[in-house]
């Protein structure tokens, strides 16, 4: 069954009558639990670099939109103290003083940067929303060499600087290979953080969607999932379902909502 924010049942009035008696400790209890709590946040953002030579890469184009949107979010809970920032290139930066910013650029130095913060600091909540490249360049070569030698024996050409334009007579060829997926890391390093991913298709089904987001979810232990496709994705619309272990999904509309109800949900999880 999927939810509308403008229908949350958590917000329902509860019925019948709770002695006031009973409902001002648990309201002094919660305070005290949020104003104790010190949390920290781990969010990525941005999308990945991975480089073909010295001037040229490939890239996804996340802007950090949503990822800062998050970030805000959880920055106004009192209990948090600090959210790890790891931003890829040009990434919108959140406008917050708990935000400290980590800077990477391809898969492998965000690999190195999630290990050492996971190994560094007790992190309990992790939302990994960037756009990580499935695939980084192992060798560049030409179309030439390739027909002379062979594919895996093809001489490379040089990529320590910006590959000539004497090869412009021939047609580069780009060998690619998988990269490490990340998302598989954070519950191996951190078990009991919880865990938020992201996923993005393109012009599938609702329920195609659902239901790929769900798998991803229980291979890698989420805790949620934030399924979204790129159709639904325009201007002022963000349409995005949050899913959680039991395959409950409450629908969002804005990017605004999605922040809001993800930092709000990972918050009653906590409490």
């Amino acid at each position: 069954m999927i939810h509308s924010t403008n229908s949350d049942d958590n917000c329902a009035p509860v019925e019948g009558k709770i002695p006031v008696a009973v409902i001002r400790p648990l309201v002094f209890l919660r305070r005290f639990l949020l104003c104790s709590l010190k949390m920290n946040i781990l969010i990525t953002v941005g999308g990945t670099q991975e480089r073909i030579d010295a001037v040229r890469s490939i890239a996804n184009t996340s802007t950090g939109a949503l990822g800062s949107r998050i970030a805000g979010c959880f920055a106004v809970f009192p209990e948090v103290e600090k959210i790890f920032y790891v931003s890829g290139p040009k990434a919108i930066l959140p406008q917050t003083p708990k935000a400290q910013v980590v800077s990477i650029t391809d898969t492998a130095n965000l690999e190195a940067e999630v290990r050492r913060l996971l190994a560094g600091y007790a992190i309990d909540v992790i939302v990994h929303c960037m756009a990580v490249s499935d695939f980084r360049v192992s060798k560049v070569t030409t179309a030439r060499r390739v027909a002379s030698a062979g594919l895996e024996q093809a001489p490379e050409v040089d990529r320590g600087a910006k590959i000539s334009s004497a090869l412009a007579g021939d047609k580069l060829v780009l060998v690619l290979e998988e990269t490490p997926k990340i998302i598989g890391l954070f519950k191996a390093l951190a078990p009991d953080a919880i865990l938020v991913g992201f996923k993005l298709m393109d012009g599938v089904t609702q329920a195609a969607l659902i239901d790929t987001a769900y798998a991803l979810l229980r291979e890698n232990h989420c805790d949620f999932v934030l399924a979204n496709d790129a159709q639904g994705i325009h201007g002022d619309v963000h349409v995005g379902y949050l899913i959680d272990a039991g395959k409950n999904v409450r629908r969002y509309d804005t990017k605004e909502d999605i922040a809001a109800g993800i930092a709000e949900r990972v918050r009653r999880e906590l409490l």
